[in-house]
């Protein structure tokens, strides 16, 4: 999935990669956990690499679904009153690495800390660009979360930009400590996992759109353009057209349909769920809608529509994405994307995949 250029090293030495990550219990639908169960899954591929992935806690299907690829748990020691993330920066005694790779501010700020007492290369995998969210959420607080992803930037050995939005942005943020070529643009490819999957060739008396998200606050229902998927479906005054959103938090299904609803869109049209992020729920749920939508008004990249794509489902995505940018750089891709925040724009866009063919 991922192409990463390394320098050759000496036979018989394997690179140990390892990875500071934050075990998401209750939302686990983000980019950052798909890139770095991938990220790692991938790397673990190289025959001159181990990869261990350091985390708050696993069970013991974790631990072997791990090993299955090749990846090692590890698990910190908790110390009473100490925020539970911050245990991230006491490694093990005897652990051994020497590559160190950070991700954003959350679990990106341990890494110092850790190199005071080891020597390694550290690697730092940025995910978003806080300043982008000022239109959306609090300015200050993304200027400050911007300041302090920069910094780790700047003392890291290399930075990797999930998708050539971010990198540009980085690279732009980079260049007054002289650190911007150290950003490399990583920009994901097919989910190998959703190739086998199956569409329906026949036509459905109803056609459903997925949207999958969160809605864990009003700016993030702005800023994913949840309330522009709901009157892009209302536009269509026809009842054959269903929104099913997937993703909603717990108990939060009935407010975040409520606010749907006020959008136009008619009860019958809408299903609000909560998501799965195993990859047979996944797949299946791919099988059952038929085109899934991104139209957010901002998106560093978009991981989720490009699972969607490598199932062979239809996808419609804001052309200010990072996943948007990509796609118009392949042939026909600039088809799947829309440079609008019209609803009308995106009902047409809709409807004219539904009155495409379908194909095997």
């Amino acid at each position: 999935m991922y192409e990463v250029d390394l320098r050759p090293r000496p036979k018989k030495h394997k690179t140990k990669s390892h990875f500071v990550k934050q075990r998401v219990e209750v939302i686990t639908n983000g980019d950052l956990s798909i890139i770095n169960r991938e990220l790692a899954v991938q790397l673990a591929k190289l025959s001159n690499v181990e990869v261990s992935v350091f985390l708050l806690q696993c069970s013991e299907e974790d631990r072997n679904n791990a090993a299955s690829h090749d990846v090692q748990l590890v698990v910190p020691e908790m110390l009473p009153g100490m925020n539970p993330v911050d245990c991230l920066m006491f490694v093990p005694d005897g652990h051994v690495m020497d590559c160190v790779v950070g991700h954003g501010v959350t679990l990106g700020r341990q890494v110092p800390v850790i190199r005071k007492h080891h020597q390694y290369k550290w690697i730092q995998v940025v995910h978003t660009a806080p300043e982008d969210f000022g239109m959306y959420k609090s300015i200050s607080q993304g200027e400050q979360l911007q300041k302090t992803e920069v910094a780790l930037c700047e003392k890291a050995d290399q930075v990797v930009a999930i998708g050539p939005k971010l990198a540009d942005a980085y690279k732009r943020y980079l260049v007054c400590s002289k650190k911007d070529h150290n950003v490399l643009d990583l920009t994901p490819g097919i989910f190998s996992e959703f190739l086998d999957v199956e569409q329906a060739i026949e036509e459905r008396r109803t056609f459903s759109v997925l949207i999958i998200g969160s809605g864990d606050s009003w700016e993030d229902f702005i800023l994913k353009g949840y309330d522009l998927a709901a009157r892009a479906i209302a536009e269509l005054e026809d009842e054959i057209y269903q929104l099913k959103f997937v993703g909603a938090p717990r108990g939060k299904r009935d407010e975040i349909a409520e606010i749907l609803l006020r959008r136009g869109i008619h009860h019958s049209q809408l299903t609000v769920c909560s998501f799965n992020d195993r990859r047979e729920v996944l797949a299946n749920l791919f099988c059952e809608v038929d085109l899934a939508i991104m139209p957010s008004r901002t998106e560093e990249f978009g991981v989720n529509a490009l699972e969607a794509l490598s199932a062979g489902l239809p996808v419609l995505v804001s052309g200010n994405s990072g996943f948007g940018e990509a796609l118009k750089e392949v042939p026909f891709g600039s088809e799947c994307v829309i440079d609008s925040e019209d609803p009308k724009d995106w009902a047409r866009k809709i409807k004219a995949v539904r009155q495409k063919k379908r194909s095997n």
